[in-house]
């Protein structure tokens, strides 16, 4: 009986019983979740620093301390530091029209007193 099997497909040549997909699919990429930690300790820095800079601007250099901090709050909101890149970008925001008001109304107080 198994001669009769053998010779039904040494006669049909085309046929084989052989899988391929093991060897045509492409290996499976391991995942470890290394990215996610990266990305997410990246941020958290990235907003503590942008916070640092924010309480810094409040006492000197206002203007370029709260811009920095803005700019680095943005980038550490958009790495996942939702809460101290939020904080920081609004607080040196704050910090730096503030500051440039004030500028503007000592400069036309001491305009207006010497003129």
């Amino acid at each position: 009986m198994t001669d009769k099997h053998e010779e039904r497909y040494r006669e049909n040549e085309d046929h084989f019983e052989e899988e391929y997909a093991a060897e045509i699919a492409p290996n499976g990429v391991p995942y470890d979740g290394r990215e996610e930690g990266t990305t997410k300790t990246g941020g958290a820095t990235a907003g503590f620093i942008a916070l640092a800079l924010a309480v810094l601007a409040l006492f000197v250099f206002p203007v370029l301390f709260g811009l920095l901090a803005v700019l680095i709050g943005i980038y550490a909101y958009n790495r996942g530091a939702t809460v101290t890149g939020g904080i920081a970008a609004v607080m040196g925001g704050i910090t730096a029209i503030v500051a440039l008001i004030f500028r503007a109304a000592i400069i036309s107080l001491l305009y207006s007193l010497f003129t």
